[in-house]
């Protein structure tokens, strides 16, 4: 992340500079205002992920393409709440404003993160002096979380292991991907930032070094686990590139072979999984492993404190969720009314 901090260290200097950008609608120079701010001023200031990065911008992109359209033409600096509000409300009826997403419908969970990153972008203003953050809200989502963001039933997860039952490399690094974020209850982060050093084998632990909030964690990994690692880590030395440290890496004939994953990379191997075995589209996504594993872990343990433990949550009240998730076992009590 860089960030050209001499536009933005002189208070006076920021907000000429933010009021400059905004009037001659410099697109890079009001985001690197929101980058500036989020690194500096932010909750997780140098932490901040990239991936929440590249959706805030994303979302600035997008309202900078509403504010500046030629049936709008919003005086940005002078937005009140009633022009966000029709922002969102043009979200919800006609979906994205760029080009490529133009006419989609966007998922309340999609109009959600829109609304933050322009939230950041309002309290990036603010901090230059040049804007007051207007106050909205996302509008409210009736679907419960537990059906937004579903687990893997444990017929569907059998089905993606057995499909990704074959030993070449690739097959072989997306199986252990897979593993470890719906036995281990890794997010795609943690996972592709994960370290070969990070491997404890004897110990059978796995160091998270920055999780979400910048946390870190240890993860117990079970026996067969420790085995599938064991045998990925013979396999990417004869692929790794020299000094690479990343766990998982790269394969084929292409540019970055040999080096680390990107999440983007991994998300784009997985749908490309999921599409080929017919999964439903509610199940795609990197995310839905990681309830798998929750799931998973609250089912054996009947133990909110112990799934919280081992997924990393703070607070127990996030881990319910999966008390929620437990489809195998509604299934169960649906079977037994037929006895």
């Amino acid at each position: 992340m860089l960030v050209p901090l001499a536009n933005w260290n002189n208070p006076a200097k920021r907000r000429l500079e933010a009021i400059r950008a905004a009037h001659e609608r410099s697109l890079e120079g009001l985001l690197e205002l929101l980058e500036a701010h989020l690194v500096l001023k932010g909750r997780k200031r140098a932490t901040l992920s990239p991936r929440t990065l590249e959706n805030y911008r994303l979302a600035v992109r997008d309202f900078l393409a509403w504010a500046w359209s030629d049936t709008q033409s919003l005086e940005i600096l002078k937005a009140t709440s009633d022009d966000l509000d029709r922002y969102i409300a043009d979200l919800q009826l006609q979906g994205g404003h760029l080009q490529n997403s133009e006419g989609q419908r966007l998922k309340p969970g999609s109009i959600a993160t829109y609304v933050a990153g322009v939230r950041a972008f309002y309290r990036a203003l603010e901090w230059a002096g040049a804007a007051v953050l207007p106050q909205v809200h996302s509008p409210h989502d009736p679907t419960p979380p537990e059906e937004r963001r579903p687990a893997l039933p444990q017929g569907l997860y059998q089905k993606l292991l057995g499909h990704l039952a074959g030993g070449e490399p690739q097959t072989y690094r997306d199986r252990l991907a897979v593993r470890l974020m719906a036995e281990a209850g890794l997010r795609i982060s943690e996972l592709v930032n994960l370290w070969v050093e990070d491997i404890h084998l004897q110990e059978r632990l796995l160091l998270i070094r920055s999780g979400k909030g910048g946390k870190q964690r240890s993860v117990p990994l079970s026996r067969s686990m420790v085995q599938e690692l064991e045998g990925w880590l013979k396999l990417r030395l004869a692929h790794a590139v020299a000094g690479e440290r990343a766990l998982l890496i790269n394969l084929g004939g292409r540019k970055a072979s040999g080096q680390a994953m990107t999440d983007k990379t991994l998300r784009k191997i997985l749908n490309r999984h999921y599409r080929a075995l017919g999964f439903p589209e509610r199940y795609y996504g990197a995310h839905m492993l990681r309830h798998t594993a929750g799931t998973r872990f609250y089912k054996k343990s009947r133990d909110l404190h112990a799934t919280a433990r081992l997924l990393g949550h703070t607070n127990i009240n996030t881990s319910a969720i999966y008390a929620k998730m437990d489809l195998e076992g509604l299934f169960e009590i649906v079977d037994g009314l037929e006895e």
